[in-house]
């Protein structure tokens, strides 16, 4: 044999012997993934029988109710008494939960200015095809950002607001995709101009009334309900934000039952009235009562859960109207993961929505309360814009495409319903996901028990190879010299 040919031979046999190694250790690490987290579910599925009459006010606030209020005026511009407002502004984003995804695959909770025109019949959700304007099934919708002197604002990341975008019900304020991981939100704000009455900072009252409407609608739409003419009401003993609340009943287990639930007057949030002085001028920012209120839910309704940093509850007449629409548990602590995003949002009142009182910089109160960023009472500016903030109209960031959800919210067989009213039910467990699985190296290399046989059937197999392409080789010097 050639002496030139000897090393590129030895170097050949080397690299055929070391190719079970390279094989091995390659094939170790397919088929392996990390498991993915299931996804939390919420529990609860309240039925009972609904309280009529005039709205009665909710448990009052306890000592870990928070207020804070921005007074824009100085001590020595306070009237003597009676202030009258004839255009007056609200402003309220109501709770996380309601700016969030949904546990239904591709569903999200959201607002929308005015009434939503009727779907017919339960379960039906907006269609993002053409900006929430129909329902899934050829019906008409209306999803609107303006009704009347009613908008819906969404936060910027600059922390300012602008109009909304049916696709920006979706995204959080950095224009990504919602998931139910709740780190982040939609953050909505509806806006009423418009409001007409008086406050008086002397006397500690006010009464301030506005017209228009908006819906809560949550799974994009399975269930929703109205608000409309919010009044602020603050006397001597409570201070409260009234709504009438309206909508249709449907039932979970059978989406096809679709009833009307007329208008009824309810407190949507009580203000603490512990260290709330109303400004001379300009306005101030509140955080309704919810941590810590106490609701006795009705026996065959989900139980409150009192354990923990946000276990708490909306107001009781509120809770009532949401038993008659089936959905109360979704605005109380009942045990759910989603608890923690149901506590109420500050709301911001301004005597003048030309000179609007600028709302709380971080509205959400998620998390611990210790932590000053999550801390929804912070300051905020002490004086209103110069100017009136005119919203534009950008078309909002597209989203990138819908994850996959880890959960599904499909309804379990669920208990005989009440006769009446139906009940929504928020409970829904997840669906298992199926995916293509692949059997881990380890295993597919002891499959036969014996690993050994395996390491040996290679190094023989692959020694042979070489053997026989040294042969080869041999026999070709041979024939040349």
């Amino acid at each position: 044999m050639s002496r030139r040919l000897r090393p590129a031979l030895a170097a050949a046999l080397l690299a055929a012997l070391a190719l079970p190694s390279a094989v091995l250790l390659g094939s170790a690490g397919v088929g392996s993934a990390p498991a993915s987290a299931a996804d939390p579910t919420s529990t609860g599925s309240p039925t009972g029988t609904p309280t009529t009459g005039e709205p009665t006010p909710s448990d009052g606030p306890t000592a870990t109710a928070t207020v804070t209020t921005t007074v824009t005026a100085s001590p020595s511009t306070t009237p003597d008494g009676p202030v009258a407002v004839d255009d007056a502004q609200l402003r309220w984003g109501i709770n996380n939960e309601s700016n969030n995804a949904a546990f239904a695959p591709g569903t999200f909770n959201f607002l929308s200015a005015g009434e939503l025109a009727n779907p017919g019949e339960g379960g039906k959700t907006l269609r993002s095809a053409d900006g929430g304007a129909t329902w899934n099934n050829g019906k008409r919708a209306g999803w609107s950002a303006r009704s009347g002197k009613v908008r819906l604002e969404k936060r910027r990341s600059d922390g300012s607001y602008t109009a909304a975008t049916y696709a920006g019900t979706s995204t959080d304020a950095a224009g990504n995709r919602l998931t139910t991981s709740g780190r982040t939100f939609s953050d909505h704000q509806v806006v009423i101009d418009g409001g007409t009455g008086e406050v008086d900072p002397v006397a500690g009252t006010a009464t301030v009334r506005w017209k228009g409407s908006f819906t809560v609608l949550y799974y994009s739409g399975m269930t929703f309900f109205y608000v409309a003419d919010p009044v602020l009401s603050i006397t001597k003993d409570r201070a409260q934000l009234l709504g009438t609340v309206s909508g249709y009943a449907t039932d979970m287990d059978d989406m096809t039952k679709w009833v009307k639930v007329a208008g009824q007057q309810v407190v949507l949030a009580d203000l603490p009235t512990a260290g709330l002085v109303l400004p001379g001028e300009g306005g101030f920012s509140i955080t309704p009562a919810y941590r810590g209120v106490a609701y006795n839910a009705p026996g065959d309704g989900v139980s409150q859960v009192r354990s923990g940093d946000d276990w708490g509850a909306f107001p009781a007449s509120f809770l009532a109207a949401m038993q008659r629409l089936g959905s109360a548990a979704y605005w109380y602590s009942s045990g759910g993961s989603a608890d923690a995003h149901k506590v109420a949002l500050p709301l911001t009142v301004s005597y003048s929505a030309s000179e609007p009182v600028k709302p709380p910089v971080k509205p959400t109160p998620t998390g611990s309360a210790d932590d000053p960023d999550d801390d929804p009472t912070q300051s905020v500016a002490p004086t209103p814009p110069t100017s009136t903030p005119t919203p534009t109209t950008p078309a909002q960031p597209a989203g990138p495409a819908l994850p996959v959800q880890p959960a599904a919210a499909a309804p379990p067989a669920a208990a005989a319903v009440a006769a009446a009213p139906p009940t929504f039910d928020p409970r829904l467990p997840a669906i298992p996901v199926v995916t293509a699985q692949t059997a881990p190296a380890a295993a597919r290399a002891t499959s036969s028990g014996h690993p050994w046989e395996w390491w040996t059937g290679s190094l023989l197999l692959l020694g042979a190879a070489a053997i026989s392409t040294v042969s080869t080789l041999s026999s070709r010097v041979k024939g040349q010299s």
